[in-house]
């Protein structure tokens, strides 16, 4: 409410105005507003924060793969991705969660979009969850590289595996098991693995990254040429034990 001061001057509220004097001048502002946020605004929100959330925890999992480096925008695309996923249908009362949301659309998530695995090394990796709670991956034969999509010298290459499991139990840490193997350069690599049981509930993760070595150091040890501008990391797989 305005109140009318004995200089004759409007100091205080009118409707939707704020009446104020300075330096003997009537200032005429317009009053803050604390929007209303619908159900669904609120509801998006939250989501976003849980992806946000969610897309750090499978960055600091992945890690060993993703040291070398990835393009600038991987954090946001893979946020988006799971933004995405976690977004549930209008009436819908229960949050979806990392361990029950449908994250399918993960698989062939490039975390460096310049240099892609699947540029590189296109395969497929028919992964599955075994009636033991492991993760399986029957034998499949890789084809060789494609040279003309690696843009360095190189001697020899690997494939490394990243199967890393979230327990829905809270408090519990994050499983990791790493497979690596070396591939032929003039014909096919055929691969297999299977990791250890992971607890029910468990969500599971598996990524894939295409390592290079370019010599050996007197000791007999790989030197690895991945950089920032190559370092090809996909996830292949994902699902629930």
């Amino acid at each position: 409410m305005a109140n009318l001061h004995h200089k004759q001057q409007l100091q205080g509220l009118i409707g939707p105005l704020y009446v104020r004097s300075l330096n003997g001048k009537s200032i005429v502002q317009t009053r803050a507003v604390n929007p209303k946020q619908s159900q669904g605004t609120r509801a998006s929100s939250t989501n976003f924060k849980y992806a946000v959330a969610q897309s750090k925890a499978i960055r600091n999992a992945l890690r060993p793969l993703l040291l070398v480096g990835t393009d600038p925008y991987a954090s946001q695309r893979l946020t988006g991705a799971l933004h995405k996923a976690f977004h549930f249908p209008q009436g819908y009362q229960e949050h979806l969660t990392l361990f029950s949301a449908d994250l399918s659309e993960l698989v062939g998530f490039e975390f460096n979009a310049n240099t892609r695995l699947q540029d590189c090394l296109p395969m497929a990796l028919p992964f599955t969850i075994t009636e033991n709670d492991t993760v399986q991956l029957p034998e499949v034969a890789i084809a060789p590289i494609i040279p003309h999509s690696i843009p360095m010298h190189y001697i020899g290459a690997e494939l490394a595996i990243l199967v890393v499991g979230f327990p829905a139990e809270g408090g519990r840490n994050v499983m990791t098991e790493v497979f690596g193997f070396e591939l032929q350069s003039h014909g096919p690599t055929n691969i297999t693995l299977e990791t250890q049981p992971f607890p029910e509930g468990t969500r599971v993760i598996v990524a894939a990254q295409l390592l290079l070595w370019d010599h050996r150091t007197v000791l007999g040890d790989k030197n690895y040429c991945n950089s920032k501008q190559f370092n090809p990391v996909q996830v292949v797989f994902t699902g629930v034990v």
